[in-house]
């Protein structure tokens, strides 16, 4: 029978949780085609569709994977990534955070796969992962009813854990592109002279001179190359969560105003014209 404080950790997971965090240490072999852990054994992770980058801190070696458990989606995913597949004995290695829609830790467990929560779930047996992520980010081998009782019976406070909360804060800064008219540029074509623009890098930042002073702190090439920031051109991009904004507006809109379009015979001054080009804009 579960203790009281049993029943009130659960209730509290149940009702604040929204992200679970994944970071599981690896090496990584030369063909980039296994992931290998290091847990003494020949344990491997086969990723079918290759590797997503960002799934993957190279700097600490570690496979790192946010997940939005109201949706069933993988954070910061794009279908460039593709679909993947992901199946590995990680044993005793990992670290399993929970977190509220705040980015506050509230459970975390570090050893054995809670797989209460995680498929495989009973083939896991504490040992075994499996990830199968689709284009869109989602997740559908995960189970629609959540089952915290692994962070209940075995999770522990989580030490303090700013990571995360710094890492949101950099996804929510505004993305620039910072590009120069100084210099010059040679097209494969020598004997064709050009005058363009040259692209000094993209960057985020809350303003454009915060964009600015950062990408001269990460590219010290570019005050050694002698360009001018005060002749920088700085154009501010879509950030993610305007992009995802986007993308919520469309999808509510799209088949009532495709319907409408088509049955009206498709008129050129129609909405649903700005609602395609917005799709492929984005």
């Amino acid at each position: 029978m579960e203790s009281t404080n049993e029943q009130a950790l659960e209730s509290k997971l149940r009702q604040e949780t929204r992200y679970l965090h994944i970071s599981i240490p690896y090496d990584e072999d030369e063909g980039n085609e296994l992931i290998t852990f290091d847990d003494g054994l020949t344990t491997e992770l086969q990723c079918e569709a290759g590797f997503a980058p960002p799934m993957f801190n190279n700097e600490n070696r570690t496979l790192e994977v946010m997940v939005d458990l109201a949706e069933h989606k993988v954070l910061g995913w794009s279908e460039e990534k593709g679909y993947i597949h992901m199946w590995g004995k990680v044993i005793d290695y990992g670290t399993y955070t929970l977190f509220d829609a705040g980015m506050k830790p509230l459970s975390q467990i570090r050893g054995y796969v809670p797989n209460a929560l995680i498929p495989p779930y009973e083939r896991g047996f504490g040992d075994y992962l499996e990830l199968t992520i689709n284009p869109d980010g989602s997740l559908p081998n995960w189970k629609e009813e959540l089952d915290f009782s692994d962070f209940v019976e075995g999770g522990r406070e989580p030490q303090p854990i700013q990571k995360y909360q710094e890492e949101r804060k950099v996804n929510r800064m505004n993305e620039y592109i910072i590009f120069t008219t100084e210099g010059h540029t040679i097209a494969p074509n020598e004997n064709i002279e050009v005058e363009n623009c040259q692209m000094l890098g993209r960057v985020r930042g809350n303003n454009p001179k915060e964009a600015k002073d950062n990408l001269l702190k990460e590219n010290p090439w570019i005050t050694e190359a002698g360009f001018n920031s005060s002749e920088f051109i700085i154009e501010q991009l879509l950030s993610d969560d305007e992009r995802e904004d986007i993308k919520e507006v469309l999808d509510y809109l799209w088949d009532d105003e495709e319907r409408h379009y088509e049955e009206s015979g498709k008129p050129d001054n129609h909405i649903f014209t700005v609602l395609k080009r917005l799709k492929a804009s984005i």
